[in-house]
């Protein structure tokens, strides 16, 4: 193993690269599958750039085994899919149906018991339309069939089971409403206990007095005369009280002047602090309410800068950009750029005033931003009357049939624009689009107004359909047509003489296969 990944440093040619590579990958799937996956898309990648088709399918799917060995699902999934599109494309069978088998399993582990059943038929359309081949296609689609069968019956199950939840829901509700009516009677038992409680209370009250008054009477004559024996007493007792009573009046009216001059003392000090902590709250809660409407300007700031910057940067580089205060040159193997350039633009501009002519601009353009949005495409730029955009700049979307149909899109807008024109007497724009697939370096330019761009040969092939192509038209290179093969509708043009570059195949795409 060491030895390997050694004559892969010592490598130089992208053959000898390509097949060390593979050879990793397939020493390390069982001991290391997450490397063994990065030597798989390593392997693959140079087999795209060697033009090796069988090659670049074998390790897309091998790199695919890798991480599903080692439990990432979700990438494992995306890398199936790959190799299941590349394998379809180039007509590999046995890599097509290894590809759509694992994305059953993996659809099936996840309980995605749709996306399973989505991909069993996918694969019984495909075993049908290739006639089978190695793996013996009578018998694959009778397994595929079986593995439907067992899906559908697994939904059944589950609809079953929230069948039977429901009729226990319903059974629980009946319960708590008996419940309520239940703990109703007993809150109505305890006020009627409530109720009686307090008539007795009353009952005995009355029975209290009435026998108070008849105790009095019958001890009324034996305490008269202990009560005259100790009036006597007690006549002794109020004099000697009287005085003591008159001292301590005396002492309570000192301590009352006393106190009261304290309690005012105590309340003006309660008022100063009172006034002091009021005022030190008026600021505290002034400085919040600037500093409130001062977060929240910055906030809406920030929100326009943001709003700026996505519109110039699509949102990771823009991200990058925020982190590191600059971003660093990327490139991408397999990116689709677009080209649409206007024919005739000089003859309509001269029909149209100059405000006139930049409302036209700004309409069209609009609208194309409008299509390519619904399609995740990235504008890249626009030069004079040429637009440019592209895909596959990221994970996401690097198939170019996306791009394709937001092309064919952007050509049916146009016609139904000339059609309002004409009938209006005005002129009106026809464009020409051109289509190629292929490796780009992508960066922003500029210190103070930032730009973003793409360069590398695939610009200028695409930038050569477009030129090559008819108003109305898709025009779309060899290397995009076998992409997206299977997808559209093809008018093959042959070989067409390009700028710089000689003759090269081209077709027009006549629609969208239903």
């Amino acid at each position: 193993m060491a030895d390997l990944e050694a004559r892969l440093k010592r490598a130089t040619s992208k053959p000898d690269k390509l097949s060390l590579s593979f050879q990793l990958a397939e020493k390390l799937l069982n001991t290391d599958p997450g490397r063994s996956a990065s030597f798989a898309l390593q392997a693959s990648q140079l087999a795209t750039e060697i033009g090796d088709r069988k090659k670049e399918t074998d390790a897309t799917l091998l790199s695919a085994d890798g991480l599903y060995r080692a439990k990432k699902l979700k990438d494992a999934s995306t890398r199936y899919s790959q190799a299941w599109q590349s394998a379809r494309n180039y007509g590999y069978r046995d890599a097509a149906m290894t590809a759509t088998e694992r994305l059953q399993d993996i659809a099936l582990k996840q309980g995605d018991y749709k996306t399973a059943l989505d991909w069993s038929i996918k694969t019984v359309n495909y075993l049908k339309e290739n006639g089978g081949g190695a793996r013996g296609g009578g018998e694959a689609i009778r397994k595929l069939e079986d593995r439907m069968s067992v899906i559908d019956a697994d939904n059944r199950n589950l609809r079953e089971q929230l069948a039977k939840a429901t009729g226990q829901s319903q059974v629980l509700e009946t319960t708590y409403k008996q419940t309520e009516a239940q703990l109703k009677e007993a809150q109505e038992r305890s006020q009627l206990a409530l109720t009686q409680s307090t008539q007795f209370k009353a009952q005995a009250e009355i029975l209290s007095s009435k026998y108070a008054d008849l105790s009095k009477e019958q001890l009324k004559d034996s305490v008269i005369l202990a009560q005259q024996e100790r009036e006597l007493e007690r006549q002794k007792k109020l004099v000697a009280e009287a005085e003591v009573a008159k001292q301590s009046a005396e002492m309570a009216t000192q301590r009352s002047n006393s106190l009261r001059n304290l309690t005012g003392l105590v309340a003006l000090m309660v008022l100063v602090l009172a006034g002091s902590f009021y005022m030190r709250y008026r600021a505290k809660r002034r400085t919040a309410d600037e500093l409130a409407i001062k977060n929240t300007q910055i906030e809406e700031e920030r929100k326009r800068s943001d709003t700026l910057l996505l519109n110039i940067l699509p949102a990771a580089i823009a991200r990058e950009l925020k982190s590191n205060n600059k971003v660093a040159a990327h490139k991408y193997e397999k990116a689709t750029v677009m080209f649409i350039d206007f024919k005739g633009f000089t003859n309509v501009a001269e029909q149209l005033s100059p405000e006139r002519l930049v409302e036209e601009l700004d309409f069209c353009f609009s609208n194309f931003d409008r299509i390519i949005a619904q399609y995740q495409i990235e504008k890249i730029k626009t030069i004079g009357d040429a637009y440019m955009c592209a895909s596959g700049l990221s994970d996401m979307n690097a198939s170019p049939s996306d791009i394709i149909k937001a092309g064919l899109e952007i050509q049916d807008f146009l016609l139904g624009v000339k059609a309002e024109r004409m009938g209006e007497g005005l002129p009106h724009f026809e464009a020409r689009v051109g289509v190629h697939v292929g490796p780009v370096v992508a960066g922003v330019v500029g210190a103070n107004k930032f730009a973003y761009d793409i360069w590398g040969d695939t610009v200028n092939i695409a930038s050569r359909m477009e030129e090559a192509g008819e108003p109305g038209r898709v025009n779309v290179s060899e290397d995009a047509y076998w992409l997206a093969k299977y997808e559209f509708e093809w008018i093959h043009r042959g070989k067409i003489a390009a700028k710089n570059k000689g003759q090269m195949d081209m077709y027009f795409v006549k629609s969208v296969v239903v």
